[in-house]
């Protein structure tokens, strides 16, 4: 069981709920949300407090007790705000959101009822799940999906795949409506698990770059330490120590005076994606405990004296710029990876017969595994282009910008499934190389080597002109279990 108490979830943890595991709310998470909620009780008392006492939008000059709407005006909130399209998004993505959302409630800054955030977790550990839709976040808070997910938690929706929540809330107060959905946790938990499976790709696509290494007798000049210390970047030098690792003692005489850039030029191409990817794990494991809640309920330095902030904080203008930048550098380098997986089907890089054919009889052998690799750079390369470009004026132009941190999101995870058949067609075809040269596993002092060329010495031998298809899904497989 993962304990949510408001100030520590990391990244895996979330991971982990996603794949089923259950939560518990701390008990100084619970006192902490019962403290907010009276903060914001005592400060709504004295002014008007968006969303609690005003409508909200183009509407927060509406005073809700004048209107004579204070009493049904929550649920009014959460049932106009629900509405998204498209595509549904999975389970995991679903589970992922709801307990980045329940952290940040346990962070003590909305002034929501500590019921709401017990009926959440309750949620979660029924697995009565929101069925949640692509587009409706526009990076300003996720509404439609929160707004979703409690009418779920009401009854008004049925879970995804059907069925029904084990325990319904039967009523909504207005006081609990906007501090429920005030937060971007699906735009979070679409980052956080996109994330995660880069990390785990990225060290298993600069593994299957070392074996292309190997198979095209790279020269490691280009991994010397004299050449990482002069690095511009301490991600640069540690992937240029780490890929020399990875090869050394495999690789015999150099082929060549200078590599091609896809082989010269590996430390940057991988280390320039660690440091933004670690930028962007940073920068997520501190939203996913932050109280970006609009209004932010707060005290006034201990003296005993409650107030709430109303800000932008929810403009998820960082978490956009992070998401494009990672994008960018992993689009950047789809050039190597498309030059590695060309060169492995050049003779004169490899000695072997034309795209790795069985013979020089005309066969096509990998020929068109090079196309599907392209295809799937067209995607990334697409995925590329900076979401936090964008900008839209709303509601009545209350809402002048928009980070679209939710569409930069959405492209990282594109994005991922797509460096996956990238990666899957170098695994593909480097170990075919590696096969038709004589070179086994015990080869390979390195282990992530050793053990990485062991199983992709699964795919099937023959040589012969065949359908690829299975071989390649075997070889993604692989590259995703890490």
């Amino acid at each position: 069981m993962i304990e949510i108490d408001g100030r520590n979830l990391t990244l895996a943890e979330i991971v982990a709920v996603a794949d089923g595991a259950s939560v518990g709310l701390a008990a100084e998470a619970l006192e902490r949300i019962d403290a907010s909620q009276a903060s914001a009780v005592a400060t709504a008392s004295r002014r008007p407090v968006y969303g609690r006492s005003t409508g909200v939008g183009a509407n927060k000059t509406v005073a809700l007790a004048e209107s004579g709407d204070a009493d049904t005006h929550g649920l009014k909130l959460l049932r106009s705000h629900a509405v998204d399209a498209g595509n549904p998004l999975d389970r995991r993505t679903a589970r992922a959101m709801m307990v980045i959302r329940l952290s940040q409630l346990a962070a003590g800054g909305s002034g929501i009822s500590p019921v709401i955030a017990e009926a959440l977790a309750g949620m979660i550990n029924a697995d009565a799940v929101p069925e949640v839709r692509e587009f409706g976040g526009i990076g300003t808070a996720d509404l439609p999906a929160l707004a979703g997910t409690a009418l779920t938690m009401l009854g008004e929706r049925i879970p995804l795949g059907g069925g029904a929540v084990p325990f319904v809330l039967e009523t909504w107060a207005t006081s609990d409506a906007l501090p429920f959905i005030s937060s971007s946790a699906l735009t979070i938990a679409q980052a956080v698990l996109a994330h995660q499976k880069v990390a785990r790709l990225l060290d298993n696509a600069m593994a299957v770059a070392g074996l292309s290494f190997v198979a095209m007798s790279g020269n490691t000049e280009a991994l010397s330490p004299a050449v990482a210390a002069a690095a511009d970047s301490a991600s640069i030098t540690t992937a240029a120590n780490t890929l020399r690792a990875l090869v050394e003692g495999t690789v015999g005489e150099p082929a060549r005076i200078q590599d091609p850039y896809c082989l010269r030029t590996l430390p940057q191409i991988f280390g320039s994606q660690a440091e933004e990817l670690h930028a962007l794990g940073a920068l997520l494991e501190r939203l996913v405990v932050a109280g970006n809640e609009n209004p932010l309920v707060h005290g006034s330095q201990g003296d005993g004296s409650n107030d709430v902030a109303h800000h932008g904080l929810f403009q998820m203008t960082n978490l956009a710029r992070r998401l494009d930048t990672l994008n960018l550098a992993i689009g950047a380098a789809c050039a190597t990876h498309l030059r590695r997986i060309d060169l492995l089907c050049d003779p004169s890089y490899t000695g072997l017969h034309p795209f790795l054919a069985e013979d020089g009889s005309g066969q096509s052998g990998v020929m068109m595994l090079e196309y599907v690799a392209a295809a799937a750079v067209g995607r990334i390369r697409a995925n590329a282009q900076p979401a936090s470009l964008q900008t839209v004026v709303l509601s009545l132009g209350a809402e002048e910008d928009a980070s679209f941190a939710s569409l930069a999101a959405a492209q990282l995870t594109s994005t991922v499934d797509a460096l996956a058949t990238v990666t899957g067609v170098e695994l593909v075809c480097v170990v075919r190389a590696l096969r038709q040269q004589g070179k086994v596993p015990q080869d390979f002092p390195n282990s992530m080597l050793r053990n990485l060329l062991t199983a992709g010495f699964e795919l099937p031998a023959g040589m012969g002109d065949r359908d690829l298809r299975g071989d390649l899904e075997q070889a993604i497989r692989l590259i995703g279990e890490g």
